[in-house]
């Protein structure tokens, strides 16, 4: 992978290439476009706002065309997916991480808009259960057999049970794919010019009991009044200290000497039984954001710019 990000960081024509490319291939096999996200995440780390904006708007034409071509009529949704829910927000983080060089900070900024477009399609949706119904209906009903009545109905009874709480889902998976781009972008900006600096950057994260105790807030009010809403919230803030549980393994496991094998075994977990791991991870990162499990077993972590300052 990193003679894919070398080759797209000879040239803006290469960038471009690349990234539409993906893009493409991402229609098909979506966990791919996640490939063509980081690319752009990386033009942005290494080149600036301005360069990413250019390679994402020419790749987004690039596509478009592609998809007119293929069958004309219909490439504007793809282009808006791509270009605007997949590509942008990463071309901004980017630069936010550019600038701050801190984590905490541009996590923090990513859960804030995916929390913020929750809010809004509230907002604008009066009847959001009813809306998330259809759709699911539309987009899935196709593939029951026709004539299986049953099978129609129970499926629009499971999405009557979701859709209370689909926005905030949808909103953490596409914060946990931007994240995973921006994470790769950064591995790979390393590798090219700075080896060695992203493991320990990845290892420092640490996002602070202030949005640990919002997370837990939110989790009680959403399981006590009940409150879909804030259950949704709740989940975007789990989203990130999810990545910060699977920080605290790689600093554990590399401050105390540890096989990789352990890792490789928690990746192996998170592929058989990813919602097990995940209510797992998070918890532990709730509590690794109050009781810096790190510093406690006296392993060295670096500070990120979006710390607190030390006490005097």
């Amino acid at each position: 992978m990193q003679i894919l990000a070398e080759f797209a960081m000879k040239s803006r024509g290469r960038a471009v290439g690349a990234v539409a490319g993906f893009g493409i291939a991402g229609l098909f096999l979506p966990p791919v476009s996640i490939v063509s996200s980081a690319l752009v995440a990386l033009v942005g780390l290494r080149l600036g706002l301005t360069q990413a904006l250019i390679v994402l708007a020419i790749a987004s034409g690039l596509l478009g065309a592609a998809l007119w071509g293929a069958s004309p009529g219909t490439p504007g949704p793809a282009v808006l997916l791509a270009g605007v829910i997949q590509w942008l927000p990463v071309a901004l983080l980017a630069e936010l991480l550019r600038r701050t060089v801190s984590w905490r900070i541009t996590l923090k900024a990513g859960a804030l808009v995916a929390g913020a477009g929750v809010l809004l399609m509230h907002a604008l949706v009066p009847d959001a259960e009813a809306f998330w119904v259809r759709a699911g209906m539309e987009l899935l009903a196709p593939l029951v057999e026709t004539g299986e009545a049953a099978a129609r109905e129970e499926l629009e009874a499971v999405l009557a049970d979701l859709a209370p709480y689909l926005a905030g889902l949808l909103a953490g998976i596409v914060l946990l794919s931007v994240t995973l781009a921006m994470l790769i972008a950064r591995y790979w900006q390393a590798a090219l010019y700075n080896p060695g600096a992203f493991g320990a950057e990845f290892r420092a994260l640490q996002l602070g009991p202030g949005v640990s105790a919002a997370a837990v807030v939110l989790l009680a009010v959403g399981q006590l009044v009940p409150s879909p809403l804030a259950m949704e919230l709740a989940f975007i803030l789990g989203v990130l200290f999810f990545l910060q549980g699977i920080a605290l393994m790689h600093a554990l496991t590399h401050g105390q000497g540890m096989s990789v094998f352990w890792l490789v075994g928690m990746y192996v977990l998170m592929a058989l039984a990813l919602p097990q791991m995940f209510l797992l991870l998070a918890s532990i990162g709730v509590i690794d954001a109050w009781a810096d499990i790190r510093r406690r077993m006296g392993i060295g972590r670096e500070r990120d710019a979006g710390d607190d300052p030390p006490e005097s």
